[in-house]
């Protein structure tokens, strides 16, 4: 998951990565979006699958989201 804040100009800003234990994209998308503070003008969105290994190695449990290092 990514969240991307916009400049006055529209142009993509501060870029924050999150991992969200959810196969369906948009509930993943919108787990996001209640567990982070994503502001108005803010986008959330999929942007790739995470491995399964992964998100078992960060102890993660179905519907959990943790930003990414």
């Amino acid at each position: 998951m990514r969240v991307t804040s916009f400049d006055a100009d529209a142009k993509p800003g501060n870029v924050r990565n999150f991992l969200a234990y959810e196969p369906d994209k948009a509930r993943a998308v919108q787990l996001v979006r209640r567990r982070v503070p994503v502001r108005e003008g803010e986008q959330a969105e999929a942007v790739a699958e995470a491995d399964a290994d992964e998100l078992l190695d960060r102890r993660m449990k179905p519907g959990d989201v943790r930003q990414q290092d």
